[in-house]
């Protein structure tokens, strides 16, 4: 009886220590949202500036691959290259490996991969052929420096595992981020 009563126990405690917290598709989407309802500037030397607003942009989390997200968008851009300006209205798909900064308490998409581009109808130039996969590349390092989801300290649980190491697991649909002590 007291051996049952020591494995409850221990059962019970480490039960009570592996905490987690499992992310949807759509919280990373509101969050990813919140934070693209701006124009990104780029600046690629100085012959080179472009403005870039992202909209309609979804992740889709371990559906393509199981450890990445897969992020949809679109971008509109509009370049500066010397006097030269060029618009662009473009659909871009990217793969994105998903990123716990324990000291922000935030969750980024980092290595982010271009798979594909389409430009809209009208806006084709031979001129987007050789510049959209250079911009859509600077686009994807300016949108890893930002969290596509951070830790709410007025949440308990949120609260309590921002000041703990955490690793994450993907699977279809949702990140999870667990505790590691």
């Amino acid at each position: 009886m007291k051996i049952i009563m020591f494995l409850l126990a221990l059962t019970t405690s480490s039960w009570a220590c592996a905490q987690a917290l499992v992310l949807s598709e759509q919280q990373l989407n509101e969050g990813l949202h919140a934070q693209l309802g701006k124009d990104f500037p780029l600046k690629m030397g100085s012959w080179l500036s472009a403005n870039v607003k992202m909209q309609d942009v979804k992740v889709e989390l371990g559906r393509q691959e199981p450890d990445k997200a897969r992020v949809l968008g679109q971008a509109l851009i509009s370049m500066n290259q010397g006097q030269a300006r060029y618009h662009w209205d473009i659909n871009a798909d990217f793969n994105a490996r998903p990123r716990y900064d324990n000291k922000q308490g935030a969750l980024f998409l980092d290595e982010f991969e271009l798979l594909n581009y389409k430009l809209n109808e009208g806006t084709s130039s031979p001129q987007a052929q050789f510049m959209l996969p250079m911009l859509l590349q600077a686009l994807s390092s300016y949108l890893a420096q930002y969290p596509v989801y951070t830790l709410d300290d007025k949440d308990p649980l949120q609260r309590q595992l921002k000041s703990q190491p955490l690793s994450l697991e993907i699977t279809p649909g949702q990140v999870s981020l667990f505790n590691v002590e």
